[in-house]
Order: C-alpha cells, then sequence, then structure tokens
C-alpha cells in the first residue's frame, strides 16, 4: 500500500522572489524556445535546476547537473529558497485555460513511499526509455533532491480532500499568476489534517499520469543509496519521491497525441489506400472543420490522415469485417487491441512506414494540437499527420489496473505539474 508522510518542503522565498516568474514546465515538456523563456524570466527560474542549459565549454566537472547542484546550494545560502520548519503537506488549487473555458485542478503534494520490489501500488502506464533515465539520475547523484512532482492519481468517490479538508482550510499561504495560469498553496502542518489524509491514502492505488522516467529513476537511486549506506529499513527521505496527488473524481483532462510523419520515405496516399483497405474504410473531407468534427465524433476506431500534396482530408474508421487480429501481434492483450493508437502503430507505421519504436524518435513529432499537425503537412515540413482522439482516464486506469502498457506518447495529462512549487530533499 502507498505510505503518504508530509515533508519539510523547499520553497522560494516570496519575500525575495516574484514566485510568478520561477515555475517552469517538467524537464521533457522543456522545447529550446521554452528554456531561453524561462532563463529570461527570471535568474531564479526553476528551469536551471531541472534542465540548465548546455555549454560549449562543458566538463566532466562543469556541465548542467553541476550546475543546478551549485545554483541550489547558492538559493539556499542566500535564501532565495527557504525550507520549512515542520513537516507539511501542500494544497494546491491551480487554474488554467483550455480552449475557451476555465478550470481549476486541485491536488495535493506529499511525499510517497516508493513500491518494493513486485509490489504494483504505484502504477505506470507507459514504457520508458534508457536514456532519460540516465539523464535524471545524473541530475539526481548531483543534487540529492526531487525538484519536480510526479503526477498521481487515486480515486477518491468520497472526495475526502474536496469535501473535508478543503472547507477547513483559511487563506492560502501564498498565492500568484504566471503568464499561463494561476496558483494558490495553502501549507499544510496541522496533525489532524495530515493524518486525516494520510490515513485515507493507505490503502489507495496511484497512477502514475505523468513522471515516469523521474519515478523509475527514484527507484533506481533508493537501491544505490541503500547499498551504499546499508540503511534498508525503508524510512529514509531517499525511500520516498515527491507526487502531486489528484483525484480521479475531481476531474481531469487527457489531451490526444497526434503522430507526425517528418519522412514517410516515399510512402504516399496511393501506398497507404491499397495497404489499409482491408482494415478501414476511408471517407474524404473538403473541409478542414468538418473533418475535425467528424474525427471528434468518431471516438474509438477513428483516426484522422493527412498527406502531403494532398487536398483532401480522410476519416479511417475500423472496418466492421476487418479482422484486426491478423494484423496485430498474436501476444497482444486485448485491453490494448482497442486502443486507436496500438492499431496506428501495429498496423499502419511499422508495417507501412517501416517505423519501429526504436525510430520514432528520428521520423515522428508529437503534438496535442490537430492544427499544428496539419499545418506542418500543408506547409511541407513533414509529410503525413495522423489524428488521434484521447483516451479516457479510465481506459488509463483499467491499463495500468492490469499491469500493461501503453506505447510511448499514448496519453497527455493537461496541464503537467510545473517544477518549482516545492522541492523535496532526498537527504
Amino acid at each position: 500500500m502507498p505510505r503518504i508522510r508530509p515533508f519539510k518542503g523547499i520553497r522560494f522565498n516570496p519575500e525575495l522572489v516574484n514566485l510568478g516568474n520561477t515555475l517552469c514546465p517538467p524537464y521533457d515538456a522543456i522545447s529550446q524556445q521554452t528554456l531561453d523563456e524561462c532563463y529570461n524570466r527570471s535568474p531564479y527560474n526553476a528551469v536551471r535546476l531541472v534542465l540548465g542549459k548546455q555549454l560549449p565549454k562543458d566538463t566532466k566537472d562543469d556541465n548542467r547537473y553541476t550546475r543546478a547542484r551549485d545554483f541550489f546550494r547558492q538559493w539556499l545560502d542566500e535564501r532565495i529558497l527557504i525550507e520549512d520548519t515542520n513537516p507539511c503537506l501542500y494544497y494546491h488549487e491551480h487554474t488554467y485555460r483550455l480552449k475557451d473555458s476555465t478550470f481549476t485542478r486541485k491536488g495535493f503534494i506529499a511525499s510517497v513511499r516508493l513500491d518494493e520490489g513486485d509490489k504494483k501500488t504505484i502504477r505506470p502506464h507507459e514504457y520508458t526509455q534508457k536514456g532519460p533515465k540516465l539523464d535524471r539520475l545524473r541530475l539526481m547523484n548531483e543534487v540529492r533532491t526531487n525538484f519536480s512532482s510526479v503526477f498521481g492519481i487515486y480515486s477518491d468517490p468520497k472526495k475526502t480532500v474536496e469535501t473535508q479538508l478543503r472547507p477547513s482550510l483559511a487563506a492560502p499561504s501564498v498565492e500568484f499568476d504566471t503568464p499561463e495560469d494561476s496558483h494558490r498553496l495553502w501549507i499544510i502542518d496541522d496533525q489532524d489534517m495530515i493524518e486525516q489524509i494520510t490515513r485515507m491514502m493507505q490503502y489507495k492505488k496511484i497512477l502514475i499520469a505523468d513522471g515516469h522516467h523521474r519515478y523509475e529513476t527514484a527507484r533506481t537511486y533508493r537501491d544505490r543509496m541503500r547499498a551504499s549506506t546499508g540503511k534498508k529499513e525503508g524510512n529514509q527521505s531517499f525511500d520516498y519521491i515527491q507526487m502531486y496527488l489528484i483525484n480521479k473524481d475531481q476531474g481531469i483532462h487527457i489531451l490526444p497525441t497526434h503522430r507526425v510523419i517528418t519522412d514517410s520515405m516515399g510512402v504516399g496516399l496511393v501506398d497507404l489506400e491499397y495497404r489499409i483497405k482491408e482494415i478501414f474504410n476511408m471517407n474524404p473531407y473538403d473541409n478542414r472543420k468538418g473533418f475535425l468534427s467528424a474525427l471528434s465524433k468518431g471516438g474509438r476506431g477513428t483516426i484522422g490522415l493527412f498527406v502531403k500534396g494532398i487536398p483532401r482530408y480522410y476519416l479511417l474508421k475500423l472496418s466492421e469485417s476487418s479482422e484486426i487480429d491478423r494484423y496485430i501481434p498474436r501476444h497482444t492483450h486485448p485491453l490494448l487491441k482497442k486502443l486507436d493508437v496500438t492499431v496506428l502503430h501495429e498496423c499502419v507505421l511499422e508495417p507501412i512506414l517501416g517505423i519501429t519504436s526504436a525510430l520514432a524518435g528520428q521520423r515522428i513529432i508529437y503534438t496535442s494540437s490537430a492544427e499544428e499537425a496539419l499545418t506542418l503537412v500543408s506547409k511541407e515540413k513533414a509529410d503525413i499527420a495522423f489524428l488521434l482522439n484521447p483516451n479516457t482516464i479510465d481506459e488509463v486506469m483499467e491499463i495500468a489496473e492490469a499491469g500493461l502498457r501503453m506505447p510511448q506518447k499514448s496519453t497527455n495529462f493537461y496541464p503537467k505539474i510545473p517544477a518549482g512549487l516545492i522541492f523535496h530533499s532526498l537527504e
């Protein structure tokens, strides 16, 4: 069972720093443009800790990881960062916009014990890659701190936090706006409140919505620390990880993750149409708005297609007569067979376009914006766009509960949990 506990959070000092300029996305959502923007926002933006710039003069002893360590120590010395006196939980309300609507996401930040051995109380749903885990481990070895929260989802139909904790809270401890959104943070050191939340979470399973690489890296770090210190009782700071926990029943947004093929290796519409005719029915659309509306209404079993040089959009709908089992590997679990992303990869991307999982990073651009995907193709910056509908939270949780993993970049929980709200020491 997951064990959560309060911790002495390390925070930016609101008396010395404009908090609205200190947050940044998690490391894997930071583009070069975002990196530059965060650097320019403030000399104390958390991006310098999470994913600092690489420089031509970098060496083994002077690089983005050692600079993160040095910034962290300097900011602590200068009280740019302050550590709370007592172990606390942190309740957070995040107000943001999605399309034309405004939402407020509510969750709390806690120290969560990492799973042991084969225990599966904290459940992943996506595969990870070696490179990002090595990168995060190098940073963790230098700073011995969690700078970003793993995004975790639990289910509590009683809405304990929302109905019992939230009404008893006074004014937020800190409140600030960024150029994109608004934040309210409550620092909770009341023992009765903390006990109520930890008791509620005692038997809950947690789905990792975002932060798979960071979670697996934390387990590797824990195992190495246990080996080097001999402390294996499971109660050290390195046995825990910082998580931002949200109730599934509070409302979760999952965006689609479209696939834009930068190099189709000469495969065009005629080739695709011939190869997939036994699997999909192809319906043409001349109007982009109508095409996107039909894709959204189509739901599961519907994939959008747009090919460079063709002035039409196509909706691919699984044929009722298609024998999909002929095209998907025999060992694939029935829950995964139902996913459009599985059908796309196993029936189109790999057999027709030759894009294996190892090549995906070189030949696919991932985006949650349908307009961006279609524009990349229409401006001939890419060859083919495949548009997908998002998975539901129930589908993702069902797959995780079964111990399965979806293809990488299958889900995009929105918005990402920003880095810089709270830091969690591993010492």
